[in-house]
């Protein structure tokens, strides 16, 4: 893996064998990052974006190593590539979903016919919102709470963390304190009344998340934060919903 930016995808190196992967055609606030952390015997990657531009055609060297792929929860903007890999993880919750991911299931619609979603259309001929359809992409295996995936000589601890959606998950790395916390939080307005979510369970799982021993958060959307911008998030979230 090396960095990159050709206009469409976007690799960044965030060192300590992390990288992230944004599809540039997606405006921040929907455009799920792909992380991939690398261990001494495979790869694992969390999420997988809208998927629109393939993965294994425009970044091939992703697939040089043995991968596992994580969904952190089944919105359309985070499991749209999902299918590309051949083994996929998500919580038990979601996995009907995986196996059919229809257009309501996933979010796609009525979302995308209600907001602006696309900084540019990266589709030959025309993306079309309403025809989208993702394929079925049944997990492999499933994970919940408690469950470590052992990449070789590094190790992600599996937290169910409900609120955005009853299945997400966050991975966290109790040797370096790296939250890989999706849409758990994120330094930016949390979609907190969608199908499926729950701002009590959310207020739970921030509360959670602000206890673990985090020394840096790589979230979904946004950008990178340490202990001291998570614990101001919490709080801020906290007070908003109080109020």
């Amino acid at each position: 893996m090396r960095a990159r930016d050709d206009g469409v995808i976007r690799v960044e190196d965030h060192g300590d064998g992390v990288w992230r992967i944004e599809e540039l055609f997606a405006l921040p606030y929907c455009r799920g990052a792909i992380w991939v952390v690398d261990g001494l015997d495979r790869r694992l990657v969390l999420d997988a974006g809208w998927g629109l531009v393939p993965l294994d055609r425009c970044l091939p060297e992703l697939f040089d190593r043995p991968i596992v792929a994580v969904a952190s929860h089944t919105h359309f903007d985070h499991i749209g590539g999902l299918h590309r890999f051949a083994d996929r993880m998500v919580h038990p919750l979601e996995a009907p979903i995986l196996a059919d991911p229809s257009p309501t299931a996933v979010q796609s619609l009525p979302f995308l016919l209600e907001h602006d979603t696309l900084a540019f259309d990266p589709v030959a001929g025309g993306f079309d919102a309403a025809a989208w359809r993702l394929p079925t992409m049944p997990a492999t295996s499933t994970v919940a709470e408690g469950d470590r995936i052992d990449l070789g000589r590094r190790v992600l601890r599996v937290l169910h963390t409900p609120g955005h959606s009853p299945g997400h998950i966050c991975l966290f790395e109790e040797a370096t304190g790296f939250l890989f916390a999706a849409d758990a939080i994120y330094d930016g307005a949390m979609f907190d009344t969608l199908p499926g979510a729950s701002i009590s369970d959310l207020l739970s799982t921030h509360a959670r998340l602000a206890a673990l021993p985090a020394t840096r958060v790589f979230p979904g959307h946004f950008e990178v934060f340490d202990r001291a911008r998570l614990m101001t998030l919490v709080e801020r979230y906290r007070r908003e919903k109080a109020t």
